[in-house]
């Protein structure tokens, strides 16, 4: 599987009004064309939070994914529904290709209707974009898998999926130096007791920092909340 990793940005109060005409004009026929959107996630915390959408969109192969631009760019319908109604709301939009890295959890593959998730409970997503240095990307993913992964399995986190970048910023000759590291948290209490215990507990706040961060160039955190109709929440 593959996954197109893309911010929406609406500033000046236009986000809204974005959610609005992306749910009436393009949601539904997108999903429709063979591109499951599985999360959309407002940013909370972080870079242009109250501006900002995160969206994660799962296809089958690199193929499939080459077929539904095709498949969308045909539509004239749709192209024109996104032209007039939607793309007045936005100010700047960023996508990149991402696979799950080795040692990643799965993730599914089938999911319910948009609909059937609405009203659902939703918590929040961590979203940490990693780079790495040239060629850095491997012995990171190594010691991130034995050591860092499962340290961070507490205070109600759960990793959703590690992603190395296919496409976009932050790759070089086929290679990725770009991670997307997404963790979910039941409420914001279990994500600040999380935070926290990166710099009160002694052994974890050794590994995070004399070990881990020597193998990361740059880090960005964000907290997202779920959108009422993503699917992963």
């Amino acid at each position: 599987m593959i996954y197109q990793h893309r911010i929406v940005i609406c500033r000046a109060g236009k986000l809204e009004k974005r959610h609005e005409k992306f749910q009436s004009t393009t949601m539904q026929a997108l999903d429709d064309a063979g591109s499951a959107l599985i999360g959309a996630w407002e940013v909370y915390i972080g870079d242009e939070a109250g501006s900002a959408v995160w969206q994660l969109r799962q296809f089958e192969s690199m193929a499939n994914w080459a077929a539904h631009q095709d498949k969308v760019r045909a539509d004239a319908a749709l192209s024109t529904a996104r032209q007039t109604q939607l793309y007045p709301y936005l100010d700047e939009v960023n996508t990149s290709i991402l696979a799950l890295a080795d040692g990643s959890p799965d993730i599914p593959v089938d999911w319910p209707a948009i609909d059937a998730m609405r009203g659902q409970p939703r918590g929040y997503i961590e979203q940490r974009i990693l780079r790495h240095k040239v060629g850095g990307s491997a012995a990171h993913h190594a010691f991130y898998h034995e050591h860092v992964m499962p340290a961070l399995e507490r205070e109600g986190a759960r990793l959703i999926g590690y992603f190395d970048t296919l496409i976009g910023d932050g790759t070089t000759n086929g290679k990725s130096m770009r991670t997307v590291e997404l963790r979910h948290f039941p409420d914001l209490t279990s994500w600040q007791s999380w935070r926290e215990a990166q710099d009160t507990d002694k052994d974890l706040a050794d590994l995070i920092k004399s070990q881990w961060l020597p193998h990361i160039e740059q880090m960005h955190s964000t907290l997202l909340r779920p959108l009422d109709y993503s699917r992963i929440r």
